[in-house]
């Protein structure tokens, strides 16, 4: 890798730590506190000086972009966080299932997601991976395999997936055969969850920053970079903790590798949505 290509690939990493909750992580799991007041304002300062670097360096200015997509989540994540803590939605959350603040959850990041597409104006769908894309596209395999095509390849890796996590989410909060109804019942509102959260979660964490990304630092660095971010916001969500941060982050690294393949959205969207609906339905027979 060139000099300025490795000076991109080093800024980019040390961008995923102030843009994820890696400072959240560590004042909860470390300290047993909750975060200051200040550590979403600093990570923002921190993400806008490593603009102003990018701009001001020639070598680091194709990777503007980027940091200042981080910045737009960054923002989006500060506000989500004041609504959080506000008396209103504190009311609120507190007289409904866990599965309805999944959903509602899932909504407030149309936040972000909005501050994130104003910094993509002037991309078009194909640039930003919005469109089906080529659905047979082949992936090559290992051990020198034949290319398989995603047609097979989507549908499998849903399956291998599935079952760890299953069981990682029935470990922390195992299912109740009781509940099995209550789960059927809430079928159409898993699908409605699970096309809006596989949808926002894949714009804002893959489509935008793969395609600021892969230019910069190559389709490698940026599957890793945009992975590494997918699987620590995982560390407080579904699945959770350090086996949910891995788990999120290779399956993560599969969406974003069909998105490069097939230059579309869609294969990433299916599997994405069919790991929610089983989330959403797991968590409703959890009794929670």
């Amino acid at each position: 890798m060139a000099g300025h290509s490795r000076a991109n690939a080093a800024v980019a990493w040390l961008a995923v730590l102030p843009a994820g909750i890696a400072g959240v992580i560590i004042a909860r799991v470390v300290f047993h506190t909750e975060p200051p007041a200040w550590l979403g304002p600093a990570e923002l300062a921190l993400l806008l000086t490593l603009f102003a670097v990018s701009r001001a360096r020639p070598d680091l200015r194709p990777l503007g972009r980027y940091l200042l997509a981080l910045a737009a989540l960054k923002v989006g994540g500060i506000a989500i966080g004041a609504i959080e803590r506000g008396a209103v939605w504190t009311a609120w959350t507190a007289r409904v299932s866990y599965a309805q603040f999944m959903f509602a959850d899932s909504l407030l990041e149309l936040i972000p997601c909005l501050l994130l597409a104003l910094t993509v104006i002037g991309l078009g769908r194909r640039e930003l991976f919005l469109t089906c894309g080529d659905l047979r596209a082949r992936r090559p395999l290992p051990f020198g395999l034949p290319a398989i095509s995603w047609t097979l390849l989507g549908p499998a890796l849903a399956l291998l997936f599935a079952g760890p996590l299953a069981l990682q989410l029935m470990l922390k909060a195992p299912a109740d055969p009781r509940l099995l109804g209550r789960a059927l019942a809430s079928v159409p509102l898993a699908l409605a969850f699970a096309a809006f959260n596989a949808a926002q979660e894949e714009f804002r964490f893959r489509a935008v920053l793969l395609a600021r990304l892969v230019a910069v630092v190559g389709a490698g660095q940026a599957l890793l970079l945009t992975s590494a971010l997918f699987g620590i916001g995982h560390w407080f969500g579904h699945p959770s903790g350090l086996s949910g941060v891995v788990m999120a982050g290779i399956a993560g690294y599969a969406w974003g590798r069909s998105m490069l393949d097939t230059r579309g959205y869609l294969w990433a969207w299916l599997m994405h949505g069919a790991l929610d609906v089983l989330i959403f339905l797991l968590v409703v027979m959890s009794g929670r």
